[in-house]
């Protein structure tokens, strides 16, 4: 039993080493990684990526759940209560640290989302938890809205937080991030005040 035991932990290691890899080649920037690139980078031969994952989409799949707890870990909460200058500042200060974090590996993800049934699926998450968090942190201001109109003011509000936003403000506005996160907040009160 002990050596089974030991297999197996010497095989979750090295499936951890390969998807690390991959995360870290997206994150400098190689946005398109082989399997040669992805074992070197492991410290492993390329049978042995192979061996571990049985498909490109099941490296993915692995690659995406570390992505998410590395970001989660670190972004500061949102605040669903106090004033609006406050709830506003929250959720901006929380999606420029996100979309500074991924922005490397979320490009390599652009890439291969036509292709990738689990990276179009983490997409729809964030939008659903993106407009989740919208629908909370602005219920005060949405309450007063007719259903199709709150409808009309959640889609709005997400597409401002998302990731085609601030990197259209980051790289083709070439805005620092302060610059940046002054934008999206004035967008966001423009939007929640008409």
């Amino acid at each position: 039993m002990p050596t089974t035991d030991g297999r197996h932990a010497r095989s979750e290691r090295t499936r951890n080493a390969v998807a690390e890899a991959m995360l870290d080649c997206f994150e400098d920037g190689l946005l398109r990684p082989g399997a040669h690139e992805v074992a070197e980078r492991a410290g492993v031969s390329t049978r042995a990526v192979f061996r571990h994952f049985d498909s490109m989409e099941t490296l993915i799949e692995q690659v995406s759940e570390f992505q998410i707890e590395r970001v989660m870990s670190q972004l500061p909460p949102v605040a669903f209560e106090g004033t609006r200058e406050e709830r506003v500042a929250a959720l901006v200060a929380r999606t420029s640290r996100a979309f500074e974090l991924v922005a490397p590996v979320r490009r390599a993800a652009l890439l291969l989302e036509p292709f990738s049934r689990t990276i179009r699926e983490r997409h729809a998450w964030l939008r659903t938890e993106i407009r989740r968090s919208v629908r909370r942190a602005f219920a005060e201001e949405l309450d007063r809205l007719t259903e199709s109109r709150q409808r009309d003011r959640i889609a709005g509000l997400r597409a401002l937080l998302s990731y085609a936003y601030w990197d259209e403000l980051r790289r083709h506005e070439r805005l620092a991030v302060a610059a940046a996160t002054r934008t999206l907040s004035a967008s966001i009160h423009a939007l929640l005040r008409s």
